[in-house]
């Protein structure tokens, strides 16, 4: 699928589950890498953001919000596509997402890389959110 394709996809998707960032203070950002084939490649085939713009409104943008993201994720294609196959809840969302760090396979992989110190995470909501989440 192509970079725009696979774009109108995601934005299907990410916005209209505000409860992917449940208990998370406006403002909360994540960047996402979406690569081919391995979250080792140089080459990103799609780089966007998501963020919470109001406390009922997620915004994906390929435009830099001009907000430090709090967590930077890496994707492959195949990962993102199995993560939102279906609409799924957020609780099932982050049971596939688990699912496939702990059992990344050939173009099935993701990383992350948590952007700020914990203490400010957990200001922005993040503590709740990583034991409701499980995380």
């Amino acid at each position: 699928m192509d970079a725009e394709e696979l774009y109108k996809k995601l934005k299907t998707y990410f916005p209209n589950n505000l409860d992917l960032m449940r208990y998370l203070n406006i403002n909360a950002c994540w960047e996402y890498y979406i690569t081919e084939n391995s979250t080792d490649e140089e080459f990103f085939k799609l780089h966007y953001f998501l963020y919470k713009k109001k406390e009922n409104i997620l915004e994906i943008t390929k435009e830099n919000p001009g907000i430090k993201p709090d967590l930077i994720l890496y994707f492959t294609e195949k990962a993102i596509l199995k993560l939102i196959y279906g609409n799924p809840s957020a609780d099932e969302y982050y049971t596939r997402y688990r699912e496939i760090m702990y059992n990344p396979r050939s173009k099935t992989q993701l990383d992350n890389k948590v952007n700020k110190p914990r203490l400010k995470l957990f200001k922005l909501g993040y503590k709740k959110w990583q034991k409701d989440f499980k995380f």
